[in-house]
């Protein structure tokens, strides 16, 4: 039987858990590896706009435990369970061949319901500061992709590598413009990046998943997990 080439990528809400996932999502659809790139969100936040015009939008009922769990527990522990169940029944009804993240709280339902079926999972943290969901879920992971070498200290359990952070194709062209800014003034910025994260200048980011084991059938041995050239 033909190895499944069909890949869903959950990332949502802000901008530095998305345009990651995106440049991540974009080299894995190439024609070098011709992945069928699917996506997993919410209904209200950036991946409405910016997803279903490349990608297939498959929306679950979460929240994110910004404050904690208090008074709402209830309320959101089943809504995780039904975005479990949800994204569980999605993966094997698409018979999906793994799931890749960029973390946050619309991880925790494709990480749990990838390994409650035995798919690869692989999770990318740009942070140095692990989030919670990180944190909590990585020991589950077949593999976590680090941007900052530090943030391995709050992951001792996990299975990591440093990798850096990836950018879209259209970062790394040079672009002239008209701006009369002195070189001596010029700075380095990130917009759109998560809390704690400094953006990185990655080349064609490549996301190399497990080799072997019923896992993803990818150019790169296991051993380099995300092989990401740096620029």
């Amino acid at each position: 039987m033909p190895q499944s080439k069909r890949l869903l990528v959950a990332a949502s809400g802000t901008g530095g858990h998305l345009f990651p996932a995106l440049a991540v999502a974009a080299a894995l659809e190439a024609d070098q590896y011709q992945y069928q790139i699917e996506w997993l969100g919410v209904s209200d936040r950036l991946e409405t706009q910016l997803v279903p015009a490349k990608y297939p939008l498959h929306k679950v009922p979460i929240e994110g435990l910004q404050k904690g769990l208090g008074l709402r527990a209830p309320i959101l522990l089943t809504k995780l369970g039904i975005a479990c169940w949800q994204t569980r029944r999605l993966l094997k009804k698409g018979q999906f061949a793994g799931v890749v993240t960029t973390g946050g709280y619309i991880a925790a339902p494709a990480i749990l319901a990838a390994y409650s079926l035995g798919l690869p999972r692989i999770i990318h943290e740009a942070n140095a500061i692990p989030g919670k969901v990180t944190r909590w879920l990585s020991p589950l992971c077949t593999s976590v992709a680090l941007g900052f070498e530090a943030a391995a200290d709050y992951l001792p359990k996990a299975d990591t590598l440093v990798v850096g952070t990836p950018v879209r194709p259209e970062f790394l062209q040079p672009t002239a413009l008209d701006l009369a800014i002195p070189r001596s003034d010029l700075d380095c910025g990130g917009w759109g990046e998560p809390r704690g994260c400094c953006p990185q200048s990655i080349g064609s980011p490549l996301c190399s998943c497990l080799a072997g084991g019923g896992g993803l059938d990818c150019p790169f041995d296991w051993t380099a997990r995300f092989r990401i050239p740096r620029v």
